[in-house]
């Protein structure tokens, strides 16, 4: 059964002129990824290791990297940011390993960041957030006993929340997650609660639905959430697997799309942008397809790294042999320093995907799509 949830449009025929095509403290202008050549603008981190789910493409579980068994514990992390924002930080990306929400710390560590001036998005499935007695059990020690309580903090805190929503099928949205029961209609109620607390309000907007991994079981309904996604400021992320953790080794070709699927959906994302006046053709032309579909370019391997649970630092999170430094050999300035990132990469507004293009993603499809519109 389908459930889609009751969330007001926003954008009613053509999006603004002003719009900003991301989520707020995510990508960086083309403006600022030159001016800050060199720069480590941003950083995405585990924090804890617990999560109640059992996601079959998880990209933390069965991961490599976690051959180091020491973990980075709350006072290392401190460290890490601290040393980061000598480096420039002004966001933090939280992926994994655990859910943020089932760990402890996670509350303090936001709280630091916000005093520090630096912008943390959370990915989240939003198991705790729609489930007042889940919040109660991890934050009522702090008074916040219910979803709107738990929402309300986050947002003073000037978190970007990026909800995991890959279908709007209840058997197969619980099936994505591991087989969770009412899983579905918990993350329904964790996004109605965080529009209604207005983070879909700004622009850019704070609320992003994480439609990703594409696969074979959620791609003929991708591009609808994405329409229904947009109009409410909600900002789509819409991508095929990364290539570690449970979908290494090939696992990916056994869920991913065949490549015509993916570039027709590309290809149809990148027209409605240009209907709707989210991109103009000149901009799209500009700034090139993004490995995100219809999304702001990735820059995360110019301005950023991966810091991950056990201290292995990587380009990013898309593949696990992409690997830096260790935070318990050389600390993270030495590490940034000599990064193919800062090297190699630095100052290049759109680097498509060097994690998954050629596997998950068609190696020809940003030619492909592009040429369309050209």
């Amino acid at each position: 059964m389908r459930l889609i949830p009751n969330i007001p449009i926003i954008f009613h025929g053509k999006f603004p002129s002003d719009y900003v095509n991301d989520i707020n403290g995510w990508g960086f202008s083309k403006e600022t990824i030159e001016k800050n050549k060199g720069k480590l603008l941003t950083l995405d981190i585990d924090f804890g290791n617990y999560c109640s789910l059992n996601c079959p493409l998880c990209f933390r579980n069965n991961n490599s990297i976690d051959r180091v068994e020491k973990e980075l514990k709350y006072d290392d992390l401190i460290k890490i940011i601290l040393q980061a924002k000598k480096l420039g930080l002004r966001s933090v990306k939280f992926l994994g390993k655990g859910e943020m929400f089932e760990n402890e710390g996670f509350l303090e560590f936001l709280e630091f960041l916000h005093n520090e001036n630096i912008i943390p998005l959370i990915f989240t499935k939003g198991n705790v957030i729609g489930d007042d007695n889940l919040v109660k059990k991890y934050f009522g020690k702090y008074n916040i006993d219910t979803g709107e309580k738990l929402v309300d903090k986050l947002y003073n805190l000037n978190a970007s929340i990026m909800l995991g929503f890959n279908s709007f099928d209840e058997d197969k949205q619980n099936k994505i997650v591991g087989n969770i029961k009412n899983y579905t209609k918990v993350r329904n109620r964790a996004l109605k609660l965080l529009v209604d607390r207005g983070f879909n309000k700004p622009n850019p907007t704070r609320l992003a639905v994480a439609v990703n991994p594409i696969t074979k079981i959620n791609i003929d309904e991708a591009f609808d959430i994405y329409k229904w996604a947009r109009v409410r400021n909600l900002y789509p992320i819409i991508t095929p697997s990364m290539i570690s953790g449970r979908a290494k080794d090939r696992a990916w070709k056994a869920v991913n799309p065949p490549d015509e699927q993916i570039i027709d959906l590309y290809t149809k994302i990148y027209k409605y942008n240009i209907e709707k006046g989210i991109q103009t053709k000149d901009q799209i032309m500009e700034e090139d397809i993004s490995s995100y579909a219809g999304g702001h370019p990735c820059n995360q391997v110019a301005a950023g790294l991966y810091v991950s649970l056990n201290g292995i630092v990587l380009s990013c999170p898309g593949s696990e042999d992409l690997i830096e430094g260790n935070i318990w050999k050389n600390d993270l300035e030495y590490i940034w320093n000599n990064s193919q990132n800062k090297n190699k990469r630095a100052g290049i507004f759109n680097n498509h995907c060097i994690a998954k293009d050629g596997y998950t993603i068609p190696i020809n499809l940003y030619e492909i799509v592009k040429k369309k519109y050209e």
